[in-house]
This record gives C-alpha cells, sequence and structure tokens, in this order.
C-alpha cells in the first residue's frame, strides 16, 4: 500500500510543476479564518465559529476521537452503551435532568438532543439549541464538560438501561446488519476490526459487571482524545473565555493511554468473501482495493484536494457509465457505483459495487470487472472530464453563492474532519478560487494516469452477497477468481457515447400564455392567474441566496384513475420508473448530459388526489428548470426498453424485499388500515404481474391532460418581473380544459371502527411489532393540526419515559400524527414499536393505559409546557426556510388551511386542561385499529 501510495504522489508532483504561486498545490491550504481553534494545557482542543443562522440558536458537540474499537473482549458494545449513560446522569446534572432542562427550553430528545458511537469516534451533540439567555449558554458548556469527564454511570441507571439496548438491538439486527457483521471477518481479515461488534450481544449486555463501563469510560474519554465544537449565534470571546476556565478542572491523564494504529493487514491474493441471509434483500457484489491513507501531516497540502478532485471525477464518470449500462434491456447489473472512503483510520479503499439478479452474481461481477478494466485500459474521454470539471465547478460556485446562508450544523463536518484527520476548514469562497486555480492543469492525460495507479493487483477484496434460499446457486471463490483473469485477457472496446445538440424544449414552437390578473397573495407574495386557469403563487425571499423552489399541483391523482391502471403507478413502481427516464427525445442518460453546469430538477408525482411536479434550481437556471416542468407535463417520455430496465430492477428486488418481517409488517398495517383500498397498496410480486407501460402511460396522461386550476408555487431569490415572461412562456402554454380539474371522491381513509390483526412471520432476530392506531372524524383546521401535533409530542415524552426508562422495554415508540381533508376531514395518532415477544402484552398495555390517562387526567404541566417551548422554537427556526413558505402556500391555496396566521396564538393557550378536552373528543368515537407482528415458532 505504500508503494502505492508514493507512486501516486511522485505522478502528481510532476503534473503539478506549472502552477502559480497563487495556487500552489505544494503549500498547505488555509483553514476558514473565523473558526477560533485553541488547545487547553490539559490537551483539550476546541473549535469556536459565530454564525447568525438561525438567530439565536447556536450547536453544541464533543467529539470523543475513540470508539468500538477501543473495546476489550469484555467491554464488547459499551462503548456505544456509555454513550446512552451520559444522558443518565452527570455529576452537575444527575439523573435526567439534563434532558429535562433542555426540554424545558424547546428542546426535543432526538432530533436536538442525541449522541452517536462509530467504529473509531463517538460525538455528543446538542442541535439548534436557543440561546434565550447566557444561563443556556453556560448549562451547554457544563453539559459538555460532563460529557468529557463526569459521567456518573450508577450502577442502577446501568441496569436500567440494559433493556433498552437490547431492544435496539432487537430492532436494529435486520438481514442487512447481520451480513454487514458477516463481512467483516473478509474485509479486516487479520485485524481486531474483523471482531469489532458496535452494539454487542444480549448475552453481553444483560451481564457485563459495570466495572467494566467504568474503566472503559477512564481509560479512555480524556482531554486529549477530545474536542469541543461550539458553532451559531454567540459571541467568540465570551465562549473562549467560559470555556477555558470551565474545562481546566479536567486534569491531564497522568498515566497515558495513546490510541495505537491498529493495522489492517495487506494481501497478495484476493480476499473472498460469500454472505448469505435468509432475509437478504437482494444479491450484491463489491470489488473493493485497499491502498494507504494520505499521512496526517500532508492532508492539509493543496496536493491531496487535488487528488480528492481526482476521484471526485472519476467516481463521478465511472458511475455515469454505470448508470448508461443499467437503463438498457437486460443489463448485467441493475445498478452500479464507485466511491473512495476509507475503512478505517490506517486504510483507504476504492469501492466498486453492483447490484444483480438473484441467481447472477458472477454476471454482475463480471460486468462490473469488464468496466474497470476498460478503465485501467483507455481511461475517459476528453467529454467526459469537461463535464466533470464543468459540474465541479458549478457545485463550488453554488456553495460560494450560499456561503453567507449556511445553517450553524453546516459547519460541524468540515470542523470534526479537522479535528480527526487533519483535513483543512474551508471557506467556499476561499474553496471556490482553490478549485478555479487547479481546474485548468488538470488534463485528460494525468487523469487517466492516476486511474491506471489506483487498480492494483494487491490488497483486493470480493465481498459477495446473496439471499439464502433453496435453489439458489452461488459461485465459487475459485470461479469468482476465474472471473477475474477472464476479464484480463478480454477483448474489451473503448468507451463512446452521443451527444445531443437538441433543446429540452424549443420555446420557438410554444405559443406563450398570458397573466389575466395580478394580485396582493398570502405571505407577502404575489399572485398571477394565467389565461389556462394555473395560478402562480411567487414569494421572493432572501433566506439563501442560490435556491428557488417549484411546485406544480393540481387535482386529481389516484383518484381519477380506472382500478385497473393503479398498479402501474403504484408509489415504488412509479418511482423506480422515473429514475432511469428522461423526458422528450432525451433519456435519463443523455438529459443528465444536457444538464452539465445547469443546477435545475424537476420530477413528477401522482398522489391519492393530486398529481403534480416539484423541483428546484438556481436563479440563474430557472429557465432549463420551467423548460423540465414543461417537458414532463407535454412531452413525457415513454420508450418501452427503458421502462422494462426500470421493472427489471423493481422485479428483482421486490421478491426478496416482500418477505423481510419489516416490510410484511408495513404492508399488514397498510392493509388493515385502509381496508385493502386499490388506491392504499404497497408494491408486492402480485401487483407487478399487472403492470404494462401502456398502463402507466395512460394513467399519467390522463392526470397532466387538463391543468387547468393548477397551484404553482415559486419561492426563493427570484425577481418576479423577470420572471413573468418565463411563466408565461412555459407554464402559460400547458395544456387545459375549459373547467378546472378535480378530483374524485371515494373511501380511501383510515377505516372506522375497531379492527385487530395479529399475525405470525418467520425471522431470523424475533421481536414482536405493534402498531396502534387511534383516529376519529375531526375538522380539519389549524387548531386541530395544532392539538393532534401537541399530543403526539407529549405522548413521544411520556412513552420514552413509560416504555423505554421504566419498563426497558423497547428502544423507543415512535408516535404520528395524520390529518387529512380528503376524501372526509379526519385525524389519527400511529403508535409504533419494537419488543420482546415475552413482554409484548405488558407493552401494549402500557400504550393504552397512557393514552387513557391523558383522557382521564390531562397531561402533566411539565409536558404541556415544554411541548409549547418546542413548537415556538420549531417556528421561528423554520420562517427562515424556503420549504416551509412553499408548504405553507400549497396548504393555503389547495387546502384553504393558513398555517402561518394565529399559529403562536394557539400553541401558546394550550393548557393540561385543553389538551384534555381535545384528546376526550378525540376518543369519544371509539375507532382503533391494533396490529401485531410475532415470530413464528
Amino acid at each position: 500500500m505504500k508503494k502505492f501510495l508514493t507512486t501516486l504522489l511522485v505522478l502528481l508532483v510532476a503534473c503539478i510543476t506549472g502552477f502559480s504561486q497563487m495556487a500552489n498545490p505544494q503549500e498547505p491550504l488555509k483553514n476558514d479564518p473565523a473558526v477560533r481553534i485553541g488547545k487547553l494545557q490539559n490537551g483539550l482542543t476546541y473549535y469556536i465559529r459565530h454564525n447568525a443562522k438561525p438567530e439565536n440558536r447556536a450547536e453544541f458537540y464533543l467529539f470523543t476521537n475513540v470508539g468500538a474499537i477501543q473495546e476489550t473482549k469484555a467491554q464488547a458494545g459499551l462503548a456505544h452503551f456509555l454513550e446512552h449513560m451520559a444522558l443518565n446522569g452527570t455529576k452537575n446534572l444527575p439523573g435526567k435532568m439534563l434532558i429535562s432542562y433542555l426540554e424545558s427550553i424547546g428542546c426535543s430528545f432526538g432530533r436536538n438532543i442525541n449522541a452517536g458511537t462509530g467504529v473509531e469516534q463517538t460525538m455528543y451533540m446538542l442541535n439548534n439549541i436557543p440561546m434565550l439567555r447566557e444561563g443556556v449558554l453556560d448549562t451547554c458548556l457544563l453539559i459538555m464538560h460532563d460529557y468529557a469527564s463526569f459521567v456518573t454511570n450508577d450502577p442502577a441507571e446501568i441496569d436500567k438501561e440494559r433493556g433498552v439496548i437490547i431492544e435496539e438491538l432487537r430492532t436494529r439486527r435486520t438481514a442487512q446488519w447481520r451480513m454487514f457483521e458477516g463481512s467483516l471477518p473478509y474485509l479486516y481479515k487479520g485485524s481486531k476490526y474483523a471482531e469489532c461488534n458496535l452494539i454487542g450481544t444480549i448475552e453481553g449486555l444483560q451481564s457485563f459487571p459495570a466495572s467494566e463501563l467504568h474503566d472503559f469510560y477512564k481509560t479512555w474519554y480524556r482531554p486529549d482524545h477530545q474536542a469541543v465544537i461550539v458553532v451559531g449565534d454567540i459571541d467568540v470571546d465570551q465562549v473562549e473565555s467560559k470555556l477555558t476556565a470551565l474545562f481546566t478542572d479536567i486534569p491531564a491523564p497522568s498515566t497515558p493511554s495513546p490510541k495505537k494504529v491498529i493495522p489492517v493487514p495487506e494481501n497478495d491474493n484476493p480476499i473472498i468473501g460469500i454472505v448469505t441471509d435468509p432475509e437478504a434483500q437482494g444479491t450484491g457484489v463489491e470489488f473493493i482495493i485497499k491502498s494507504e491513507p494520505v499521512p496526517y501531516n500532508m492532508r492539509p497540502l493543496g496536493m491531496i484536494y487535488m487528488i480528492d478532485m481526482f476521484k471526485s471525477f472519476i467516481a463521478g464518470m465511472m458511475n455515469d457509465r454505470f448508470q448508461e449500462i443499467a437503463q438498457k434491456p437486460d443489463a448485467p447489473f441493475l445498478g452500479a457505483n464507485l466511491s473512495f472512503s476509507p475503512i478505517t483510520t490506517s486504510v483507504d479503499a476504492m469501492y466498486f459495487s453492483a447490484q444483480g439478479r438473484d441467481g447472477e452474481s458472477a454476471r454482475a461481477f463480471e460486468a462490473l470487472m469488464t468496466e474497470v478494466e476498460k478503465m485501467q485500459r483507455y481511461g475517459f474521454t476528453e467529454a467526459e472530464l469537461e463535464r466533470a470539471k464543468t459540474n465541479f465547478q458549478r457545485r463550488r460556485e453554488r456553495a460560494a453563492e450560499n456561503a453567507g446562508d449556511r445553517m450553524n450544523s453546516e459547519f460541524i463536518n468540515s470542523i470534526m474532519n479537522h479535528y480527526a484527520f487533519n483535513e483543512p476548514i474551508l471557506d467556499p469562497l476561499y474553496e471556490l478560487e482553490v478549485a478555479k486555480g487547479y481546474l485548468p492543469f488538470i488534463t485528460l492525460d494525468q487523469l487517466n494516469q492516476l486511474a491506471q495507479k489506483f487498480i492494483t493487483e494487491e490488497n483486493r477484496i470480493l465481498l459477495v452477497s446473496s439471499p439464502k434460499r433453496e435453489g439458489l446457486q452461488i459461485p465459487s471463490e475459485q470461479e469468482f477468481l476465474d472471473i477475474m483473469k477472464k476479464v484480463e485477457d478480454m477483448e474489451i472496446q473503448a468507451y463512446a457515447e452521443e451527444v445531443s445538440d437538441e433543446p429540452i424544449v424549443n420555446p420557438d414552437a410554444l405559443v406563450p400564455g398570458t397573466i389575466l390578473e395580478q394580485k396582493e397573495g398570502a405571505y407577502e407574495s404575489v399572485v398571477w392567474t394565467l389565461s389556462n386557469g394555473i395560478k402562480v403563487v411567487v414569494k421572493p425571499t432572501t433566506h439563501k441566496k442560490d435556491e428557488v423552489l417549484f411546485s406544480l399541483q393540481n387535482d386529481g391523482g389516484l383518484s381519477i384513475i380506472p382500478e385497473e391502471l393503479l398498479p402501474s403507478v403504484e408509489n415504488t413502481v412509479f418511482s423506480f420508473w422515473m429514475q432511469n427516464n428522461g423526458v422528450g427525445n432525451f433519456s435519463a442518460t443523455s438529459l443528465k448530459r444536457k444538464l452539465t453546469g445547469k443546477i435545475a430538477s424537476a420530477g413528477p408525482f401522482i398522489r391519492s388526489y393530486s398529481q403534480g411536479i416539484t423541483g428546484s434550481a438556481s436563479p440563474q437556471d430557472i429557465q432549463t428548470l420551467l423548460e423540465l416542468v414543461y417537458a414532463h407535463i407535454v412531452t413525457p417520455r415513454f420508450v418501452e426498453r427503458e421502462y422494462e430496465a426500470s421493472m427489471a430492477q423493481l422485479k428483482a428486488i421486490v421478491p426478496n424485499i416482500e418477505k423481510t418481517p419489516d416490510f410484511i409488517f408495513q404492508k399488514e398495517v397498510y392493509k388493515t388500515i385502509f381496508n385493502n383500498n386499490p388506491r392504499s397498496q404497497l408494491v408486492s410480486s402480485e401487483l407487478i404481474q399487472k403492470i404494462s407501460l401502456a398502463d402507466l402511460e395512460r394513467a399519467y396522461r390522463l392526470c397532466f391532460a387538463n391543468n387547468n386550476g393548477a397551484i404553482v408555487t415559486i419561492v426563493g431569490n427570484v425577481d418576479p418581473e423577470t420572471l413573468k415572461p418565463l411563466v408565461e412562456l412555459y407554464l402559460g402554454s400547458l395544456p387545459s380544459a375549459t373547467q378546472p380539474a378535480v378530483w374524485v371522491k371515494d373511501d380511501n381513509r383510515i377505516r372506522k371502527g375497531s379492527v385487530d390483526n395479529h399475525f405470525k412471520v418467520l425471522m431470523e432476530t424475533p421481536k414482536t411489532s405493534i402498531a396502534n392506531i387511534y383516529s376519529a372524524d375531526l375538522d380539519y383546521n389549524l387548531n386541530n393540526e395544532v392539538y393532534l401535533d401537541a399530543l403526539q409530542s407529549i405522548l413521544n415524552m411520556t412513552y420514552t419515559k413509560t416504555l423505554r426508562e421504566d419498563e426497558g422495554g423497547t428502544y423507543g415508540a415512535a408516535v404520528q400524527k395524520i390529518t387529512s381533508n380528503q376524501p372526509e376531514e379526519y385525524g389519527a395518532l400511529l403508535i409504533v414499536f419494537d419488543t420482546d415477544p415475552e413482554r409484548q402484552e405488558r407493552m401494549r398495555q402500557v400504550v393504552k393505559d397512557d393514552v387513557l390517562n391523558l383522557a382521564k387526567n390531562g397531561p402533566s404541566e411539565e409536558y404541556v409546557s415544554k411541548t409549547r417551548e418546542n413548537f415556538l422554537k420549531n417556528r421561528q427556526e423554520n420562517l427562515i426556510k424556503n420549504n416551509f413558505w412553499q408548504q405553507s402556500l400549497i396548504s393555503y391555496y389547495t387546502e384553504d388551511l393558513d398555517v402561518v396566521t394565529g399559529y403562536e396564538q394557539i400553541v401558546k393557550e394550550i393548557t393540561p386542561k385543553s389538551v384534555k378536552k381535545f384528546i376526550k373528543k378525540f376518543l369519544k368515537q371509539n375507532y382503533f385499529i391494533d396490529i401485531s407482528m410475532n415470530p413464528e415458532q
């Protein structure tokens, strides 16, 4: 691996001798000067940056540069367990005080208060914390301080948390997880990483002594392994002063426990691993080439940024080729991908992957290796490289445009990468200048030489995954080795492509409409009524400099489609068709080439009672966006060979997915709550037998034939006067009838009454999945929306306390509100969770008791207050987001629902008494659905 890196760097240095001093890749890149970086005497590093979006909000992170790989065998799963314990009591915030305090200022557990454990790092985060007063800053810094060195790890709390994490394991241990574990001995052969288990085992979690957790915490949580990150609407000097004073009481370690570099041995011959599982969702192959990472001290250099540019180009161009192949009839693979990513901090890798049909892993692998060999022999074309360079620069330009509009959270990853990997923290404006300085010097010859160097004969790994079932044949290791040799000896043609100069839409051929009426609209918008009956609502904003959001929506949808056509526009079927489809005379591949250098996208949807187009663009590419909208409606593309390629992908995936317990459960929930309604169905092998391109085209054209009455919303950095002629041309020329489109009333709603559905399924990891649905006929208005949201919030907090903390019976129960005004006005609460089959009756009873208790006694003032604060906090954050205003305008003009005016007043008036009154009325209709899935013995 060292030889590879040396060769790569020598080749790169030879390529950069002509660079000017201003763009010298042999010099280090500059960190964002607005990020203050410091280090305390005890070894703790800190990063502080001011950013006022959102206003009065801040992010707090503790990044700990240790993870599961530091565990001993007796400590398996304890790095993750420790992350849980940090939320269960610290020196200065005992018990649940930490979470309770943050909830009292409007934060929510999971969304604003969270943590994550990886193999090599662990992070604790407080997101979007409202800086209401100086005391909030002090408390958040204190939380980071206590996470770093003062987690209590109370034995009683440890015992209570065991059940929670066992249930997390039960929920997460899907086929995908099991197969990932099965691949580790091959991916990391001969290394400790091969045995590293993030969550542990049920037996280990039940029995480990508390002392092991204490030992892990004491050994590894030390200031020289930690960084505190604060980004937001804060005073940098003040935060630095407070942080320095607070964290200096954490002593520097008296005995060093340095992180050792854990090697992954090199391999001269390919390592081949074949992993199967009865619940696997498909067949896949991964061809991996290991390489040495760039040395830590070299990572700030410009030449390393250049290497990343080359990797980006190579991956992007290969993925375009893979996409083109996958869209062909009888393609050898369903999809393929190339990415560059480290597999550990000490090993980088080049990942080629492909998804094949069951029983055709050899065919997929041969096709994948053929493209690898083609790249190695012939490289790429000048046209491919120019597209890659153009798109790369355009992305950098867009990032620079939006540099002043970044949310606090957008700064975090680059800061963490600086601490963990010594990567530079680049300001987008500076990065654009760097990229523009490097791009002219990148030649096709250089890129092709580098691409060849990435493909080595050594350090190869092949991972094959497949369903495990009788009669399904998988090639042997030797057969895969033979394929490698076969491809090396094959005659292979160089890549060739066709490029079209044809426009997406010829504007000269369009007959523009006119704006018949202009008036002020809701929320400081302007409304134009076009001559074809389309209403266009435009809201200019300054929330994001390089963003415009688009939506066109009209009545109809599935409700107007004949029942025999419905399978062909089922949501998953429709999505698979769209992902490989273009418009007009452009296939998906040729359309992507046509859009080189453009940031514009649009795609159609068909929902229960509406259809339309959604999209987005840079302000400079609005015309391209509107061309795409016009093309999707007027010149949609229905090509049999492209459709068959998409459906081949779907037909290969569905038979496996529909056997997995989670999908079976989801399907039973749909069938039960919608009473087997054909307009609310999930994809299945049976459904796929009924689909056709002819039916899809007929349904699509039926939906989009009449655009009279459509509501268009355009939100973002737009100038209405500049937009007008484009709207008249591309939207004003859309086809329409004399009367507005309408939807048809049907019975596609959550069923009324009481229903039970309890069933059993064969599963590898036994668990019980439960869904409870309470529903009621309910007026569709803002007050009821807010109160159902409040019930969702209160029940989520309640179940965290009862089901998770008190019972230790689930990793978490998800409560989801549903409201609808079509075909009737109603509301519902959906409660879903997994649990131990032995405890399901107890857990089901707790769920019902908590709901009935709310109706009988009302919620506590504490939960209501936390809910109010959370709603008001979230609303302030949403007011600076274009998508919030777009959705608000859509609700206003398509549903007659004003979600803005009066919202805060309704929230402020929520009380325990008003919630109790609402839920009593809600439950009075006694519509209740109880669904459970249990393991087949």
